[in-house]
């Protein structure tokens, strides 16, 4: 089992990304186009890492502009 975190584009988009340190984590949230982090988690792999951003992810409420 490998150690991820991920986070949800401002596009709407997941990322996973493999966790080695915490420095990645700290500069997506001062990024401007992340719009929610997720923390350390174990997955197996990059799909499962996904699924649970996704999961994780799940009660944001994207806006649509009319």
């Amino acid at each position: 089992m490998n150690t991820w975190w991920g986070y949800k584009h401002t596009d709407g988009s997941l990322q996973a990304k493999r966790y080695f340190d915490d420095q990645s984590i700290k500069d997506a949230y001062l990024s401007p186009f992340v719009a929610r982090v997720v923390g350390v988690f174990e997955a197996n792999s990059r799909e499962e890492a996904l699924a649970y951003i996704a999961k994780q992810t799940s009660d944001d409420i994207d806006t649509i502009e009319i």
